[in-house]
């Protein structure tokens, strides 16, 4: 028998918080005051505390002794951080994936590169970052380590956030997501991995001053940490 654990009240809360932060709802530095959250939601501070304390984990908000919880900053230097941090795992991953891979993954992998494409076609900001996640969890199954799951896995909310940033700034976006992330896949699957490090180095150079824009030009919607 298998059991579904379902999400705590705490998770919820933090899911439903995520989600505005991620679509800018809640904005870079803004604080999160727990008893309109408390107001609005109908729920106990616990719980929002602790959906707070996830996502803080989730590198969402940032706690700050005294003086509460705040949006997490975008600012250049963390999206340049961040790509770093998560183009290397995406290197990683494809040559896990060159060497690795079996027949039955590669089909599920050339199905998930199948839906992305489609999902993109129809420039669904949501469904397309659902389909695009997807895939790259797919593929670190695939890759078979741990580690390597559990760092993309962590990363997903930021690089989100970031990503749907990026697509509020320019639609086209999307479409060149697809592009540089199908072909990563497709690279990895037809053992041209050498080719990859360029493609994400390219790409990320390309997304982070796309978002580096946005934030200096206060898109993320800049306000007053006090």
């Amino acid at each position: 028998m298998a059991f579904v654990v379902a999400e705590s009240l705490a998770e919820q809360i933090a899911n439903h918080l995520a989600t505005r932060i991620i679509q800018g709802e809640m904005v870079n530095n803004e604080r999160i005051q727990e008893a309109r959250i408390v107001n609005e939601l109908q729920v106990s501070r616990g719980s929002v505390r602790e959906a707070l304390l996830i996502l803080e984990r989730l590198h969402l908000v940032t706690i700050l002794p005294r003086r509460g919880a705040f949006v997490t900053e975008l600012n250049a230097d963390r999206v340049r951080g961040l790509y770093r941090l998560y183009g290397n795992l995406l290197e990683m991953l494809a040559e896990r994936l060159c060497w690795k891979c079996g027949d039955s993954d590669k089909e599920e992998l050339n199905r998930l590169v199948e839906k992305l494409r489609n999902t993109a076609a129809i420039h669904d900001e949501h469904l397309f970052a659902e389909a695009m996640f997807e895939l790259i969890a797919a593929a670190a199954r695939a890759a078979d380590n741990e580690y390597l799951t559990t760092a993309l896995d962590n990363l997903r909310p930021p690089v989100h956030r970031t990503m749907a940033l990026a697509v509020r700034e320019n639609l086209s976006e999307i479409d060149e997501s697809t592009r540089f992330i199908t072909d990563l896949i497709e690279h990895s699957l037809s053992g041209r991995e050498e080719e990859v490090p360029a493609m994400v180095n390219a790409y990320f150079k390309h997304h982070s001053a796309l978002v580096i824009s946005a934030v200096e030009r206060g898109e993320a919607g800049e306000v007053s940490g006090g």
